[in-house]
């Protein structure tokens, strides 16, 4: 795998930061892939001649529900939404699953970190947030706005008490 960084793109601290979380959950899916996509003991719904219908929502770029075959991963899946966005978090993707009758949220890390291989199964849902960052850019302009109109706002009002 071969990563091109725009020259001069990441050149802040924070940026910094972010790209090496990047990294470092490059790193983590690429160890943790042949893990996550081992088979695991396979009951009924895993039989490869079934297809299960799960859904993913969030920071991908083709989210809805998704046809997969009964061994599917999480890797499969976000493949099949076009892969993440940007924007997307994926150090914080939830896996909801539902079992007789309730659902129940699972972080994607933790059962990664655990070692125990997962597949997904009929109905499941991932959900795959917005990071911080994504978010604190997607905020800036209102705050370059509101900041602009104080600064006209106080040089008026500096204007009309000379």
């Amino acid at each position: 795998m071969r990563l091109a960084w725009a020259p001069g793109r990441l050149d802040t601290p924070a940026r910094k930061e972010e790209r090496l979380r990047l990294l470092a959950t490059i790193a983590a899916a690429l160890l943790l892939a042949p893990l996550l996509s081992a088979q695991a003991a396979a009951p009924e719904s895993t039989d490869p001649g079934l297809s299960v219908k799960v859904a993913v929502w969030g920071q991908v770029n083709r989210p809805g529900r998704y046809f997969l075959n009964g061994t599917s991963d999480l890797f499969e899946l976000l493949s099949a939404a076009g892969g993440p966005t940007a924007g997307a978090d994926l150090g914080r993707i939830l896996l909801i699953r539902e079992r007789d009758g309730s659902r129940t949220r699972l972080s994607v890390n933790r059962i990664a970190a655990s070692g125990r291989p997962f597949m997904l199964t009929a109905n499941d849902v991932v959900i795959v947030p917005e990071s911080f960052w994504s978010r604190f850019r997607a905020g800036l302009p209102a705050v370059s706005a509101a900041a602009a109109l104080t600064n006209v706002a106080v040089t008026l009002l500096l204007l009309v008490q000379r």
